[in-house]
């Protein structure tokens, strides 16, 4: 079975700040298994004060905006964060793997709360195939307890999951609404194909939120 996406979203994260700070490699963090294919989240280090002054949980995002030919790029990687008395204010300590995509061992980059992620699946180890729209699933790959609630997906064609829909099968309803048609005008109706509410080996992508 291929592997899929999962989408995880932070419902909380919109009362977060954003934070000037200075990372640095630092060989005290460990690039983490799984993490170049997608499968883990590496770590960022900082302190106490500057994890509260973020107004961060568990994840951090770090983002530059870089130089490339005669373009200029957003760069940004979604950490999970270690605690650790250590770290300076105002400094976030990474690996040596986890700075390559920023191209320095050490540069300023804005800090802020994730707002989501995505994570890559293995089909073949996931507890999600068989769960529906609205279950709760707990994540352990990411080192932290992590409890989801599936909240949709979709499969190779861009058709999406609906709640109203029982099963995994894939169906041509009239729909006034989304997931799967966005009417211009109240009271308008198209028919249009839709997945079932069930996560099935035919989806692509899955998407939750976190819950606390």
């Amino acid at each position: 079975m291929p592997d899929f996406k999962l989408v995880i979203s932070d419902p909380s994260s919109t009362s977060s700040k954003v934070e000037n700070v200075k990372v640095k490699v630092s060989d005290k963090v460990q690039a983490q298994s799984g993490e170049k294919e997608g499968k883990n989240l590496p770590i960022a280090k900082m302190n106490e004060k500057i994890k509260q002054s973020l107004n961060a949980d568990m994840f951090v995002t770090l983002e530059i905006i870089k130089q490339e030919g005669d373009k200029l790029s957003k760069i940004k990687t979604h950490f999970r964060i270690e605690v650790d008395s250590m770290v300076p204010d105002n400094e976030i300590w990474i690996s040596q793997e986890a700075s390559e995509k920023y191209g320095a061992s050490e540069f300023e980059a804005k800090a802020y709360r994730t707002k989501a992620f995505q994570l890559t699946i293995d089909q073949n180890k996931s507890s999600l195939i068989g769960r529906k729209i609205g279950d709760v699933v707990e994540l352990g790959t990411l080192g932290v307890p992590l409890k989801l609630k599936i909240t949709g997906g979709s499969d190779n064609s861009g058709f999406p999951m609906r709640p109203d829909v029982g099963g995994g099968v894939k169906k041509r309803l009239l729909i006034s609404g989304p997931p799967g048609y966005h009417p211009e005008e109240d009271g308008e109706r198209r028919r249009k194909t839709v997945r079932g509410n069930m996560v099935v080996q035919e989806l692509v992508q899955v998407n939750a939120i976190i819950l606390r």
